[in-house]
């Protein structure tokens, strides 16, 4: 009774989450000059063909100007809502709502709602309202025009001026009927509004206080939907310790940033907006005026020459005292209140352990489904029609290590447990409930029917009228997932669909009517919906899986930064720049440092950066090299490591170029590894026919390791490698051992692949045996002689032991 009572509490909060308005919270603050909120009048004339259709949402992204005053946001519906669903408004479920979320340090000076609305023909002439609520206030009323008033595409367009007082940090923006809905129409009219709909903002900055507890605002904001922009400021050629701050700083932003993703800059003066200096006693930048010096300092402050910018200085007398101030931003240990702090002392981490990076899901014990999506996503209550049908799709997105060893007979366990509460009843339709559960909507899991045998139901039936309780009942299933089938991806998806079969609008109509009208607002049981709530105890377990990834692999460096994040603060991990770099190097190095963080979920405060004259220091770690023709000598001592032969940085010419190998040879090394690519080192830098390379081998310095380099003609074309890491479309097309990079466009990135060289892990000797004969069959059949041969001589020996014991009348 108890577990009943306890289902029933977290399917009524469950449900007033998804039915409560959001409060209006504390307002922004007041503009100088409020514009009237206004309500565009229905269209007398049809509206010019230049609508976009009504099919379209998701095809426009949000935009940003800036101006002289602040910045112009335009952010489209098929951006702020339900971008895998149409936005539609009816009378069977007469609201949608739209979350959007704006920054702290910016004040709404002016906001205008543009709607573009397909009413369906039946709704034509009745005089229906719309009314459109923002923060649960009510800021306009929209009369349906008549078919006259509409476009050839069948829309109409009206705007609305949003006083910006109601505008919060946080935002709901509510389309709904004026009305409850009208249970009698058998068509229950709709209105579907267009993708292209869109808030228009403009924006001023709001100044904030010299206060270091407002960090890490302005320099980023996790409401910002946009992309994290960071400008660094250091000498014109900085020297290794700041290198390293401007790394640990970089990979801290695009942790920060996520999937945003961050673009961080470095310049030798201040800019006009936002900046972070970094400067000790002996190396800071020239024209720039720096605070007292007195340790390891922080200073948050105002901009000397542009009002309301702001900038941060991390500063110390040597190289250690700005590591310091460093680490202190990214480990949140600055004072709580105050524009400048002195650090002495930072406490001591724990050190980190392999794979346990923040933005990857566990694989050490097993995970529960709500931590992979919150709770109140994981149940169901009937009210969410996909396709007109009584169903909800739910996907648990994972992001694993790369190098999970999905080979052959590993399995992933998950054991599912959810409750499913049946239609009442007096409902005389047939049950249909149904779960369905699939690996990035292609693996098939489970597909199961929910509904119980007639007998079953009968009991329950009786059962009910004697207790007076919701039926509900409990389902456990344990699953196998197939490791391979998890392929090499980082990104994974669990789809979970629940069908609780046609969808009857009538009876959600007088659900909601009933909901609407009643008070306290619960509808009668005779129009209650089925529901299912997937618990959240429910688990999926990587443990047993095993870490081997045969390498090199750049997909696996281009979507989770692997090896490099195998741990997660970047203690493995180093960055060899030339000895003199030059500013877009610099750069290219804040680029893949940002990356990296992105990839991990947090700051790589233990990284490296280094010249070339300090390679040795960093030997035995992961290394990405970075370079430019003519500047990068580690390009010319490791060619005959790299995965070409002919790289024009070295200058010469005079480097061994590959020849065609034998037909006699390629057959023999054919019967000792069956190669899956055709060889790489036939492929030659001057085939590639593209300005910049992103190249994979194993470290000359050490077996095991890996050096991921990146290759530009000159230092300005490394801005194409980076530019396509941060590129989601460009970024699917780098893999393999050697990706080109042409220009901006995904058909600009070339790929070479061929067999593995070196691995990356550890596996079990057994499944390590077998992982090196799969691909050997000479090796394979002379590994299974020796083994018949040894038992063939073990066998031997034994008999004759026991024949010499006969011989000698010796007992058995």
């Amino acid at each position: 009774m108890r577990r009943t009572l306890n289902l029933k509490a977290a399917l009524a909060a469950v449900s007033l989450c998804l039915l409560a308005p959001a409060g209006s919270g504390q307002t922004r603050g007041t503009p100088e000059r409020i514009e009237p909120a206004r309500t565009a009048a229905p269209q007398e004339h049809p509206a010019p063909s230049t609508l976009p259709p009504p099919e379209s949402a998701g095809a426009l992204t949000s935009t940003v100007r800036r101006s002289a005053e602040g910045r112009e946001l335009t952010l489209p519906f098929s951006q702020i809502g339900q971008v895998h669903h149409p936005h539609e408004v009816r009378r069977g479920q007469f609201r949608q709502r739209l979350h959007f979320e704006l920054r702290t340090d910016e004040l709404v000076r002016r906001a205008t709602l543009t709607l573009m609305l397909a009413p369906s023909p039946d709704l034509l002439g009745r005089n229906d309202l719309l009314v459109v609520k923002l923060n649960s206030e009510t800021v306009g009323r929209i009369a349906v025009p008549p078919a006259s008033g509409l476009d050839p595409s069948g829309q109409f367009m009206t705007q609305l001026d949003l006083d910006p007082k109601l505008l919060t940090d946080s935002n709901e923006l509510t389309v709904q009927f004026a009305v409850p809905p009208q249970c009698d129409s058998p068509q229950f009219p709709r209105i579907r509004v267009n993708g292209h709909s869109r808030v228009q903002l403009a924006m001023q900055p709001l100044p904030l206080a010299n206060d270091l507890s407002v960090l890490p605002s302005p320099f980023f904001d996790r409401r910002d939907p946009g992309r994290t922009e960071v400008t660094l400021v250091t000498s014109d050629r900085p020297d290794g310790s700041t290198l390293q701050a401007a790394g640990q700083l970089a990979s801290w932003f695009g942790a920060l940033a996520g999937h945003r993703g961050a673009r961080i800059r470095s310049r030798a003066d201040l800019p006009a907006g936002h900046a972070i200096v970094l400067a000790t006693a002996q190396d800071r930048p020239a024209g720039v005026s720096l605070p007292p010096i007195a340790g390891a300092t922080v200073v948050l402050g105002s901009h000397p020459s542009r009002p309301g910018a702001k900038v941060l200085y991390l500063l110390g007398r040597d190289g250690a005292e700005l590591r310091r101030a460093v680490e202190a931003l990214v480990r949140a240990q600055l004072p709580a209140q105050g524009s400048s702090a002195v650090i002495d002392t930072l406490p001591e981490v724990a050190p980190r352990q392999p794979h346990d990076a923040p933005r990857w899901t566990s694989t050490q014990r097993p995970v529960r489904f709500d931590e992979l999506l919150r709770q109140e996503q994981l149940g169901f209550s009937g009210t969410l029609p996909d396709a007109m049908r009584n169903s909800m799709t739910v996907s648990l997105q994972m992001r694993l290590p790369p190098d999970l060893f999905a080979w052959r007979e590993r399995i992933v366990p998950i054991d599912l447990r959810l409750t499913h509460s049946p239609r009442p009843f007096s409902d005389p339709r047939p049950e249909q409930a149904h779960i369905e559960l699939r690996l990035n909507n292609e693996t098939p899991l489970l597909d199961e029917n929910l509904a119980a045998s007639q007998p079953r139901r009968w009991i329950e039936q009786l059962w009910q009228q004697i207790d007076d309780q919701d039926i509900t009942r409990e389902h456990r299933h344990r699953l196998r997932l197939p490791v391979e089938s998890l392929g090499t991806r980082s990104y994974n998806d669990i789809n979970i669909r629940v069908d609780h079969g046609p969808f009857d609008e009538h009876a959600q109509c007088l659900r909601e009517a009933q909901a609407e009208n009643s008070q306290g607002g619960r509808p009668d049981k005779a129009w209650s919906l089925p529901s299912t709530i997937i618990e959240g105890s429910s688990t999926i377990d990587f443990s047993d899986v095993p870490h081997y990834l045969p390498m090199p692999d750049l997909a696996a460096f281009a979507n989770a930064g692997f090896p490099f994040t195998r741990m997660a603060d970047l203690s493995e991990t180093a960055i060899v720049l030339p000895d003199l770099p030059m500013r877009e190097e610099i750069d290219a190095m804040l680029g893949v440092a940002s990356r990296l963080g992105e990839g991990s979920g947090m700051a790589g405060r233990l990284l490296e950066v280094v010249r070339v004259r300090e390679i040795d220091r960093v030997a035995q770690r992961e290394l990405v090299v970075i370079g430019s023709a003519g500047s990068q000598p580690l390009f010319t001592e490791w060619v005959r490591a790299m995965p070409f032969r002919d790289l024009p940085v070295a200058g010469s010419g005079d480097l061994p170029e590959t020849s065609d190998v034998p037909f006699w040879q390629s057959w023999l090394q054919g019967l000792w590894h069956r190669p899956k690519f055709p060889p790489l080192p036939q492929q030659t830098f001057r085939s590639v026919k593209a300005p910049a390379v992103i190249a994979g081998f194993e470290s000359p310095l050490r077996a095991g390791r890996s050096v991921v380099a990146l290759i530009g003609a000159t230092a300005a074309d490394l801005e194409l490698l980076t530019g396509a890491l941060a590129d989601k479309a460009r970024l699917k097309e780098i893999h393999g051992h050697l990706s080109s990079v042409r220009d901006e466009t995904p058909e600009g990135v070339h790929a070479w692949r061929a067999d593995p060289t070196y691995g990356s892990g550890e596996l079990p000797w057994l499944t390590r045996l077998r992982w090196e004969l799969a691909d050997r069959p000479v090796l394979l059949w002379l590994v299974l002689f020796g083994a018949v041969l040894a038992l063939s001589l073990i066998t031997f020996v034994l008999l004759q032991r026991h024949a010499i014991r006969r011989r000698a009348g010796s007992p058995l």
